[in-house]
């Protein structure tokens, strides 16, 4: 498995997805027996402040997924490259 240095950005995407997740489990509280389901009677009752801040954490937390995979697929391609440069034949002495 490559091995992806833990970058600072990190920690934010958690408390992104943890702000997320309050957010929703309060509308689901709230919400239980709302006719249109919590996720949708949240967002429509939502205040524009409180909807804003719920759409900035999933744009970070989207944003922070799409720096993760680029981390992977260089960490992946460097393997590659390591693994390649192992196995070059001009190296090999007869």
């Amino acid at each position: 498995m490559p091995k992806v240095e833990i970058e600072s950005f990190f920690y934010d995407l958690i408390h992104c997805k943890d702000k997320i997740l309050s957010t929703f489990d309060k509308w689901d509280a709230k919400y239980d027996e709302d006719e249109r389901g919590a996720l949708v009677a949240g967002i429509r009752e939502c205040e524009d402040p409180e909807l804003i801040t719920l759409l900035m954490n999933i744009q970070k937390l989207a944003s922070g997924y799409e720096q993760i995979k680029e981390l992977m697929d260089n960490a992946e391609q460097e393997e590659v490259d390591a693994a390649l440069e192992d196995d070059d034949p001009e190296d090999e002495e007869f």
